[in-house]
Formats: C-alpha cells, sequence, structure tokens
C-alpha cells in the first residue's frame, strides 16, 4: 500500500507576502491501534493475541515509571523516549521554586534504523483532487466575517462553531479559534459547557 502526500502552502510567518511555497504533507491513512498489532502478530509470529496485550500493557507502565524517574528510555532499534518540564517564566533563578516546574511532555526520537527501513518501504503517491487538505475559504477577510456574525446573531440569537464555519468558509478549527478570540476580546459572549458551547451578541450593560 502506498502512502499518501499533498502540498501545503508554508504558513508566511513573518507578513513579508512573498510569492508561496508549497511543502510536501502525508494524508494520513488513519490510526492503527493495539488490537491491530494484535492481529497482526497473531498472523505473522508465534506470539498469541494475549501475550501482545500483556506485553503491550506491561511497557506501558515501565516507561511511564522509567520516564517519571528521569530516565530516557532507548526502546530496542525503535528510538528513544525522554520527559520535557515547563514552568512559568523566570527572568532569574532565584525565583525558581520547586512548585512552579511540572512535567511537559513525552519527546521522542525515531532510531537511525528505523528512519532507514521506512524509507527504504515508503512508496509514495499524490492523492486525488477531491482527498487533498482542506483549507480555509479566503473569500471573507476577518471584518466581513464579524459582520456575517454580527447578522446572523441579529436573526438567529446564537450560532455554534459548526455554522461559523459554514457560514465563512472556514475550516471548523479556525472557526472555532476565531469565535474564541473575539469572546476574549468580549465582541461576543460564550455560552454554555463543552460540547454545547454557542456565541451570542455581548450583551449591552
Amino acid at each position: 500500500m502506498k502512502a499518501k502526500y499533498d502540498f501545503r502552502v508554508l504558513p508566511d510567518m513573518q507578513g513579508t507576502n512573498v510569492e508561496k511555497i508549497l511543502y510536501p504533507k502525508l494524508v494520513t491513512s488513519g490510526t492503527k491501534t493495539l488490537k491491530d498489532i494484535m492481529h497482526h502478530a497473531a498472523r505473522h509470529s508465534g506470539l498469541n493475541e494475549a501475550t501482545v496485550i500483556g506485553v503491550v500493557t506491561y511497557l506501558e507502565d515501565v516507561l511511564a515509571e522509567y520516564l517519571a524517574e528521569g530516565y530516557n528510555v532507548k526502546l530496542g532499534e525503535i528510538g528513544t523516549f525522554s520527559a520535557s518540564l515547563k514552568s512559568r517564566k523566570i527572568k532569574d533563578k532565584s525565583e525558581i521554586r520547586s512548585q512552579s516546574v511540572h512535567f511537559d511532555n513525552v519527546n521522542f526520537k525515531a532510531s537511525k534504523k528505523l528512519r532507514s527501513e521506512i524509507n527504504q518501504k515508503m512508496k509514495l503517491e499524490r492523492v486525488e483532487p477531491y482527498q487533498a487538505f482542506r483549507t480555509s475559504s479566503e473569500k471573507y477577510t476577518a471584518d466581513q466575517r464579524f459582520e456575517l456574525l454580527t447578522q446572523y446573531l441579529e436573526q438567529n440569537g446564537y450560532i455554534d462553531c459548526k455554522t461559523y464555519a459554514q457560514l465563512t468558509g472556514l475550516l471548523k478549527g479556525k472557526a472555532t479559534s476565531e469565535l474564541r478570540k473575539w469572546d476574549e476580546e468580549r465582541k461576543i459572549d460564550r455560552k454554555g459547557r463543552v460540547p454545547h458551547i454557542v456565541y451570542v451578541a455581548l450583551s449591552e450593560k
């Protein structure tokens, strides 16, 4: 099975408005789970499904234990796991308190052998147009979208993220971010709780 890819536009982080640069990005084929690995092992090795589950479950526990103790964990020829930390912004070491330092994330560095094997096995083909990455519409400016939002709220009273995305042509993630931004700027109000959040016109006081 070939891996699919398409091209995306490199974000203009500095706002120079230079010619758009495209870069290739994999279009995911989905997510394989422990159940898939379990079935694969049962078909292609002498291991039964229960053994695979037991080994992976134990590996999850011991990996968390070692990382929590400050160790890096090299998992065969797969790669190395390590933990990272975070804290509030500190300008002077004298301000550091143990209570302000916390676990942040798990980093993974693939081994040279794993990268080499993937490179040898990967066969690529570009996706069909209907499978390509969707991008937010540029039909409206932010000001025009806010005007559309204002008109919609006047007529309907409230709006959710999905409806706002349909109204403006934005992808749902960007539509959600924009509504949150306007809520933080006190241009609109947010009501309800996840996953039932809606936005309404700002209340006059």
